[in-house]
């Protein structure tokens, strides 16, 4: 009797899943649908605040052009895989990467970063996270902003560099 009861909920449970998965092949609406526009090679206000929002905030550790280093991830690549609402979530809710004041001077912030990260892997730092955004008001309003100039270089509209805007 507790077998058949196992076996109804998971077919249940398989039955409840499988609509929400949708038929293979089929896009995504929400991935499909383009977050930014791009006119002759220039792109609209939202996806400009996008490209500065990340040269403010995410370029140190993801790469001027957001192809990644030692330290973080290619962008371009991993936002082919992420829903907005997906994005936002883990840009808000993600840990923080804290320097000193004092350690970030100098012109080379990718000396910072690799010096930073041979003193964790001799473990004498702690780990190597990247910034929660919740409380930086210089960001969390432009999460969206930031979703569409990265899909719009996941998606190979926009090369990298800094975009002109429509309009100019």
């Amino acid at each position: 009797m507790k077998d058949r009861v196992r076996l109804s909920i998971c077919v249940a449970a398989l039955a409840l899943a499988a609509p929400a998965a949708g038929p293979a092949g089929e896009p995504d609406t929400q991935q499909s649908e383009k977050p930014y526009r791009i006119v002759d090679g220039k792109v609209d206000a939202a996806t400009f605040t996008g490209w500065r929002a990340f040269h403010s905030a995410c370029h140190t550790c993801h790469g001027v052009d957001a192809t990644g280093t030692s330290l973080a991830p290619n962008l371009v690549e991993r936002i082919r895989q992420l829903s907005a609402s997906d994005f936002s979530t883990k840009v808000i809710t993600s840990y923080r990467l804290v320097f000193q004041s004092d350690e970030m001077r100098g012109d080379d912030p990718t000396a910072v970063r690799s010096e930073f990260l041979e003193e964790v892997m001799r473990r004498e730092r702690g780990e190597l996270v990247m910034p929660a955004w919740e409380g930086d008001q210089k960001i969390r309003p432009h999460v969206l902003d930031l979703y569409a100039y990265l899909r719009a270089r996941g998606d190979g509209a926009l090369g990298p560099g800094r975009p002109q805007q429509i309009g100019d």
